[in-house]
């Protein structure tokens, strides 16, 4: 004798959430790009910053080399100057200590530019030993950006808002799916049994009743959990506009900077040393004046190198606040 019986339960309950649930599902995804957009821009401006740097220290090791050239020069000048009684000897050992201090600042610089160049390296993942050069374009002084411009674009598109807000819509669908879990599960069933002198079928509708439990504490968490995310995506929002304002003024007065020491510092600087050596020459002039008025045109050419290189870092930190992609 052979007995049997089959039966086949449905539950339904989860279509009352499945809205919900699709929604948090979309959230998650919309966080998990917005989140690779900000490393890539992350990635982007470390680079950018390593690019600037690197640059800075090639040209300041090419002014250096080139003074170093011009002391050696105007040293055997001074030299011959000693040897025919044109000048005091005093002054052919003043000369060579100017000769060795630009020595020691060109190996240092160039120590600073090897380390440039190795974290470059480590960035690109080029092979160990390779070096590494960049060209630069030191003629050309980025334009600041229009601040209420750059508010707009960033209050669209930067990507750690888009972050919070998909946090936020995220945790809306959350607490969605626990207010909807207070729905009653519904289960539909159809069975047969099989016995001796009969087969019977049938079908049942099942509802679960949550006299004692109406999911209150997950809903309360989910709420707080709401609460603590709107209030992360408002400071986000604060935080960026106030990067925004920083990254713009520090753009534009580094540019201003940067134009102000190429159009009215280097050029009577470089006047300035010309003539000053002229003058020596012929003996019209000292030679600390020399020396000083070198030493003024080299401060002069590392400052503007390193104020138009921090411009361009600023201002690539500013268009990566904004949304625009690095040069």
């Amino acid at each position: 004798m052979v007995e049997w019986g089959l039966a086949l339960n449905i539950p339904l309950g989860w279509i009352a959430q499945r809205r919900s649930r699709i929604d948090a599902a979309e959230a998650e995804l919309h966080m998990a790009a917005a989140e690779a957009k900000a490393v890539r821009r992350e990635v982007l401006l470390q680079l950018g910053s390593l690019f600037w740097n690197l640059a800075y220290d090639q040209a300041r090791v090419d002014a250096l080399v080139a003074l170093a050239t011009q002391t050696a020069g105007f040293a055997r000048a001074v030299g011959i100057r000693v040897t025919k009684g044109e000048a005091r000897p005093i002054e052919l050992p003043r000369v060579e200590v100017e000769r060795e201090k630009v020595s020691g600042e060109l190996e240092a610089a160039r120590i600073s530019l090897e380390a440039r160049q190795a974290q470059l390296s480590v960035w690109l993942g080029a092979p160990t030993g390779r070096r590494i050069t960049v060209r630069a374009e030191w003629n050309g002084i980025p334009p600041p950006l229009d601040l209420g411009t750059v508010r707009a674009w960033t209050r669209k598109r930067h990507p750690l808002l888009s972050v919070a807000q998909a946090k936020v819509r995220g945790l809306e669908a959350e607490l969605r799916t626990e207010k909807l879990a207070r729905v009653p599960p519904v289960t539909i069933s159809g069975f047969t049994n099989h016995e001796l002198d009969r087969r019977v079928y049938g079908a049942g509708l099942s509802i679960e009743l949550p006299i004692w439990n109406w999911n209150s504490g997950k809903i309360a968490q989910a709420k707080a959990r709401l609460a603590v995310g709107q209030r992360q995506l408002a400071a986000a929002r604060l935080e960026l506009e106030s990067s925004v304002v920083e990254a713009e003024a520090a753009c534009r007065s580094g540019s201003r900077l940067a134009a102000r020491f190429k159009n009215a510092v280097l050029p009577p600087s470089e006047k300035s040393a010309a003539t000053v050596e002229r003058m020596y020459l012929l003996g019209e002039a000292s030679l600390l004046e020399v020396i000083d008025a070198r030493r003024t045109l080299l401060d002069a050419r590392r400052s503007y190198l390193g104020t138009l290189a921090q411009a361009q870092i600023d201002c690539s930190r500013l268009r990566a606040i904004v949304g625009k992609e690095l040069p």
